[in-house]
């Protein structure tokens, strides 16, 4: 597993040139091969560690790295190139083939212990990958639940009643709690 010390996450904040290259030449053959194991093309690999780096560039900047918090840096890394892999393949296939191929695998979480918020995310992916939720119960949940905007914006965005949205939110929260018993079950 790599170790990413301080000095290098330092000069990534910073911009330095060197620390970069340092950081490529060692991140990147971890990354396509985290992302190969899902599955991916070698063409697509490629479009998604440069994807990642960009999008990890853009967050450098203001980055504050707390290990306690967030635990290793190259599980945030891995999180990132998850995000970008399940971007590509919705746009190769359909959404719902798209959760169900990463419902199973394994989620990089910012500590080994946190299965509660792994067994959260595993639910959550369970549950979109059932075709009978359309894809404006998908949106209405994500963005009123997940990323904490205003019901009365995410209603009138998506052209439902505040209410409609409140019994999404009831109705995927439930489907959540019954997916997390099965994975309960499971182990």
């Amino acid at each position: 597993m790599l170790e990413t010390t301080d000095t290098l996450l330092k000069g990534l904040t910073d911009g330095n040139e060197s620390r970069w290259a340092r950081f490529y030449r060692d991140y990147a053959p971890w990354i396509e091969s985290f992302l190969r194991k899902l599955g991916l093309s070698q063409s697509d690999s490629d479009e998604i560690l440069h994807t990642t780096l960009v999008a990890l560039a853009k967050q450098m900047s203001g980055y504050k790295y707390d290990k306690a918090k967030y635990g290793p840096f190259h599980s945030y890394i891995l999180k990132i190139a998850r995000n970008k892999a399940i971007d590509r393949m919705r746009r190769n296939t359909t959404y719902a083939e798209c959760l169900k191929r990463f419902a199973n695998e394994p989620i990089p979480t910012a500590e080994e212990d946190d299965w509660r918020k792994a067994t959260l995310d595993i639910a959550l992916k369970r549950v979109f990958a059932n075709p009978d939720i359309g894809e404006t119960t998908r949106i209405a949940f994500r963005r009123h639940v997940q990323l904490g905007e205003d019901a009365e914006t995410v209603a009138g965005d998506l052209g439902i009643t505040v209410n409609n949205l409140y019994q999404i939110k009831r109705r995927i929260k439930e489907a959540i709690k019954a997916e997390v018993e099965k994975l309960r079950t499971e182990d």
